[in-house]
């Protein structure tokens, strides 16, 4: 976090320089061909909107840790046992990533359509309806604000990017609880900014082609992402919130959703990782045993979409493993004691389907059965007048369609999936847990902190380190001392109730996760 102020310093600085300098007046030599001296709205948008896959599968920064998707049961290591202690305390240079680039690019389309001086300049105008670029700037920025708060807790946002305008070196880091209220009051205002008879510049907007409805329904979505994260500290403020938020609609359908689209310049982290395409990829990552048990147990044909019997050892017997049998299927415990253990399980594990692993490979971030889920979990607490059970079903189906997934209608009669109030809350959070397999990352992870579904221990030598839960958060950057930003610190420490680490809580998370370690039986692979 100390970081962060660092960096937040550093950008006004830069700009109170660049802005107080005519390069004019040294003729050529002050200008920068790699950056075009004219800003252009469609660009800040397009860049913005690259940085997705940093909260999904990992980031250029930490290209081989993709925590986001360890931490929630999804994938464990298959060739070393580098992060199944789990180490990993801080994202510093990812976090910094995000305010340096696309939450500061969203800044400046809001702030230059807000200029009555700059908004119709061709620069600015390019993207679109002014009313539309600040309300879909603001939404955007917002969804980056929300991840990244659910991941650290407290943040310079009200005072931030001030440096330069107002003098504010030393910005405040807001609490949480007070960013969730500032977020929702964003997205509550530019939601009705959004003007369908105006226009977005659909090569500029690679996440939904400049549709208008789409932007509003990915509003609606956030809102009601942030509201349920309120069910155990604040549920009447939740409730009001989420049913607002729920009425002006959110996503429904499979291309209502938020994808990332790699591309030539944006690779999939997963094909560096894992891809048999790739040099010298070893096949770092393998599914959790965790989701793939899951799925064996309820006979979920979508595991034929996530995994794939070939891969780690080159093809299988397809007698002794049959393609479209679910017990030809075995998932990697996350945390083995060593190297060795974890490679024993390479002649037994499936590995990550393919199609996730291409270098342009398009994966979902937000998905629509997500926030049908989150809308079945919203109606099983009575926040909103749906039935739980017909939103449940939605999003099954849904996430079978997103993945071309066969035979969801016995799927949902099946007696281990069919809907049973008594027990809805927890076949909600199984089912949406299921679904957000290598897709939403952050947004599982918090739904395993606040609900504890499923139940994941730890590997045996992240318990032999002391680790005896996964991460409830990550720490702030701490390399820097605490005096530069020293009347700040206190305050964002408090909002942790006082600890500063992966131990800490985010103000939201107040669930009395269950502790525990793999046992030998579960750490070891099955003769096959």
């Amino acid at each position: 976090m100390k970081k962060i102020y660092a960096i937040l310093v550093s950008v006004f600085a830069a700009s109170m320089i660049l802005t107080s300098c005519d390069p004019s007046d040294f003729g050529d030599i002050n200008k920068d061909p790699n950056k075009p001296s004219t800003p252009y709205t469609t660009y800040f948008l397009t860049q913005a909107q690259r940085y997705f896959y940093y909260f999904v599968t990992g980031s250029a920064t930490n290209a081989y840790d993709p925590w986001q998707q360890e931490w929630n049961g999804y994938l464990a290591e298959i060739k070393n046992n580098q992060y199944g202690p789990l180490g990993t305390t801080t994202n510093y240079s990812a976090v910094s990533t995000m305010y340096l680039n696309p939450i500061k690019n969203l800044q400046y389309i809001v702030e230059m359509n807000e200029d009555e001086e700059q908004r119709n300049l061709p620069n600015v105008a390019a993207l679109g309806t002014s009313a539309n670029q600040i309300a879909l700037a603001t939404t955007l920025q917002s969804f980056y604000y929300m991840t990244l708060t659910d991941i650290l807790g407290a943040l310079p946002i009200t005072e931030a990017f001030k440096g330069a305008s107002d003098g504010v070196w030393k910005p405040k880091y807001d609490t949480q609880k007070e960013i969730y209220t500032l977020l929702d009051e964003r997205l509550t205002k530019v939601y009705s900014m959004f003007d369908e008879s105006g226009n977005i510049n659909s090569a500029a907007d690679v996440s939904f082609g400049g549709d208008v409805k789409k932007w509003k329904k990915f509003n609606a979505s956030i809102r009601m992402l942030l509201a349920i994260k309120l069910c155990d500290v604040d549920p009447s403020t939740g409730a009001a919130r989420f049913a607002k938020a729920y009425a002006d609609g959110g996503m429904t359908e499979v291309a209502d959703g938020l994808f990332h689209q790699h591309d030539d310049l944006n690779w999939n982290m997963m094909y560096y990782w894992c891809s048999p395409d790739y040099p010298g990829a070893g096949f770092g990552m393998a599914p959790n045993m965790y989701i793939v048990e899951q799925m064996k147990a309820f006979k979920d044909n979508r595991m034929f979409k996530y995994f794939d019997i070939e891969g780690y050892k080159g093809p299988r017997d397809p007698e002794r493993f049959p393609r479209d049998q679910y017990t030809s299927f075995y998932g990697v415990p996350f945390g083995l004691e060593s190297n060795t253990a974890v490679n024993n399980w390479t002649t037994t594990c499936c590995s990550i389907n393919n199609s996730m692993l291409a270098m342009d490979a398009k994966l979902p971030v937000i998905t629509a059965a997500r926030v049908l889920f989150c809308e079945a979990e919203a109606a099983y607490r009575g926040w909103i007048s749906a039935d739980a059970k017909t939103l449940y079903e939605a999003g099954i189906k849904s996430s079978f369609e997103q993945w071309g997934a066969t035979g969801v209608d016995a799927y949902i009669a099946s007696a281990e999936v069919a809907y049973d109030s008594a027990k809805g809350l927890e076949q909600i959070a199984i089912q949406r847990w299921i679904a957000g397999y290598l897709a939403d990352g952050v947004e599982a992870w918090s739904d395993w902190r606040r609900l504890d579904i499923p139940k994941m221990y730890v590997g045996p030598e992240a318990a032999r380190l002391g680790n005896t839960h996964y991460p409830y958060r990550l720490a702030y950057y701490s390399s820097y001392d605490p005096t530069l930003n020293e009347e700040n610190y206190p305050q964002a420490l408090a909002d942790l109730r006082g600890d500063d680490s992966v131990n800490g809580r985010v103000w939201w998370d107040v669930a009395d996760n269950e502790e525990g370690v793999l046992t030998p039986e579960q750490c070891t692979p099955p003769a096959l």
